[in-house]
């Protein structure tokens, strides 16, 4: 878990029940769609918030409240928010993360500025994607974190994967559908 996570309780409002859908809830406005990737299979965090999922050694946190979140006024970028974000963690007193790639990904849904680092949490060295993206109307940080073994190209694989995957709304009907009354279902 990231080290920010254990200084702040970050969306203890989203403990979302996930069911086997197309699309995975990660807060009340962001989506996941992820039907037929193997993220589709991840697990989920039952112990914390539900803001992680597993994927193998691939953890992704997510959340809509990081420290510079309350900065957006309309106008503020995803850069500015970033910029809030990284004076905090260094505030914080770890090592500066050495970042190997920062890029923006237009996504079907807005856009992704993605960093992807050599990070170091709770002591030890990680491969790290840190992502803040625009979704519809909505803003949340992304962190896919794994062993420091991975290689660069793979974790820019995997990242980007998931940034296209991002939705503010559930794109399957049938999945993210009310239940259908049982009264309906009884035809005899």
């Amino acid at each position: 878990m990231r080290r920010m996570a254990t200084a702040l309780t970050l969306c203890a409002g989203f403990a979302l029940p996930q069911a086997a859908a197309a699309c995975a809830q990660l807060s009340a406005q962001v989506w996941m769609c992820d039907r037929g990737t193997p993220w589709e299979e991840a697990t989920w965090d039952t112990v914390g918030d539900g803001s992680t999922r597993y994927l193998g050694e691939v953890i992704l946190n997510f959340t809509q409240e990081w420290p510079g979140y309350d900065i957006a006024d309309g106008t503020s970028t995803l850069e500015e928010q970033y910029e809030t974000y990284s004076a905090w963690i260094a505030a914080d007193g770890g090592p500066a993360p050495e970042v190997l790639k920062i890029d923006r990904i237009d996504t079907p849904m807005g856009t992704t500025l993605r960093h992807l680092q050599y990070d170091e949490i709770e002591g030890d060295r990680t491969m790290s994607a840190v992502m803040l993206s625009d979704v519809g109307s909505a803003r949340i940080m992304l962190y896919l974190d794994t062993t420091d073994t991975m290689p660069l190209d793979e974790m820019d694989k995997i990242s980007f994967e998931v940034a296209m995957m991002l939705r503010d709304t559930c794109a399957d009907e049938i999945s993210c559908a009310a239940p259908i009354p049982a009264a309906a279902l009884d035809t005899e």
